[in-house]
């Protein structure tokens, strides 16, 4: 049964107990951990104190399946598509991997990745060591100190050598929702692969992966879905997964594990992405957040999300504040990005208060900003309180207390 953020929100907050010690609007960053989590975590020492190595035979050996499905059930994914892995950027080389064999070969022309200046920074790391080993080329799309990039810049860089569209569905800074069907679709047409990362998209706003057409999808359920850090998930398209063999491999790929062959033997579905041994704990730690946003759907989370946020912008607008995230609610994700004063000793002021937020350095022409990532546990008297304690914090000067420098501080 469905349940209501309008008549169930004082029951739901008290399943996260960070929400009873602090204001917490970083979501975007690190979703609070329901009361459950400890529950999963406490039957999994359980189970490994009783039963030791049959653990693996009983449930572990599964528990990724499982947790992936659970991921695939609010991506529109089907039942054994989604890998489970230890974080994005793990799952970035194993997609990437799939393509080393025509790179070797050196007989595919297609050479080039496209990327955005905005995507996330560990990834953009991951494609240019690999691009060392394999030639391939990146093109970096510039923003020119904008929060989004247009579709349409990307879609003209896409032609007969692009290998892979390489770019963020939600971009981590700015909270810009990138038209990442109109993307794919080009790609399609043009013969290349689309690699998405979604890390910031679901739990927060509606995911279908078949509806916007992608080949490989990435996120992870340490934001939006409470599930805490361990839990990365790889999508990849099913008509092109069972022909994909990644270089980035490891024995729980394998058809037949327990023989331990030297020759590798590619297992069919989800575990056909993994490498070695999962981070078991993460995933019972991951299975109560994801059980929360179920019960109350994406759709109503997004609801709530968007009347949050455009709370936030209301406020940034009564104030001499900088908006680095899109207005438009169509182009606009779960969190609200804005510059300010001293932001970095500010955020550092609000933390004292009891208030969490997030800051993003900025580079180039971007702004240094104060990231604000509301959930459907937020309450708008929380909104309200972090605009009051900004003011007491400038009303004060208590911000000047603290060093403006962000590698000063640990």
């Amino acid at each position: 049964m469905k349940r209501d953020l309008n008549r169930d929100l004082d029951s739901i907050r008290k399943e996260f107990p960070i929400l009873e010690q602090c204001i917490y609007l970083i979501s975007n960053s690190l979703g609070a951990v329901p009361r459950k989590a400890k529950d999963y975590l406490e039957s999994f020492y359980s189970m490994w104190a009783e039963e030791g190595v049959s653990a693996w035979e009983r449930e572990w050996w599964d528990i990724s399946q499982k947790v992936g499905n659970q991921v695939a059930s609010l991506l529109g994914a089907g039942r054994d598509e989604v890998t489970m892995a230890a974080n994005a950027t793990l799952c970035h080389w194993i997609a990437l991997s799939t393509q080393f064999k025509a790179a070797q070969a050196g007989k595919d022309k297609r050479d080039r990745i496209i990327m955005t200046e905005h995507d996330f920074p560990s990834v953009l790391y991951a494609v240019k060591r690999i691009s060392d080993f394999t030639g391939w080329e990146i093109e970096v799309i510039e923003s020119h100190g904008q929060p989004g990039i247009d579709a349409e810049a990307v879609l003209q860089k896409i032609d007969e050598r692009t290998l892979f569209v390489a770019t963020s569905h939600v971009y981590f800074k700015s909270a810009y929702i990138q038209d990442i069907k109109r993307i794919a679709s080009k790609a399609r047409e043009a013969g290349a692969l689309t690699l998405i990362d979604g890390y910031h998209a679901p739990g927060v706003i509606p995911v279908d992966v078949k509806q916007i057409d992608v080949d490989f999808y990435i996120g992870g359920c340490l934001k939006w879905l409470c599930g805490g850090p361990g839990n990365a998930f790889l999508y990849v398209r099913p008509e092109l997964a069972d022909k994909l063999e990644p270089h980035l491999t490891g024995w729980f790929a394998h058809r037949e594990p327990f023989l331990f062959s030297r020759d590798m033997n590619y297992t069919q579905g989800s575990y056909r992405f993994m490498s070695g041994t999962p981070p078991i704990p993460c995933l019972y730690a991951a299975r109560a957040g994801l059980e929360i946003v179920q019960e109350i759907g994406v759709p109503e989370v997004r609801k709530k999300s968007l009347a949050l946020t455009r709370l936030i912008l209301d406020e940034i607008q009564k104030r001499d504040f900088q908006l680095f995230t899109p207005a438009e609610e169509n182009l606009r994700a779960g969190s609200v990005s804005f510059g300010l004063p001293h932001v970095f000793a500010v955020k550092q002021a609000l933390s004292q208060r009891g208030v969490k937020v997030d800051f993003r350095k900025g580079e180039g022409k971007e702004l240094d900003v104060l990231r604000i990532g509301p959930h459907f546990y937020t309450t708008e008297e929380e909104i309200e309180i972090l605009f009051r304690e900004i003011e007491a914090i400038y009303r004060s000067g208590e911000h000047k207390k603290f060093s403006e420098d962000i590698r000063h501080v640990t």
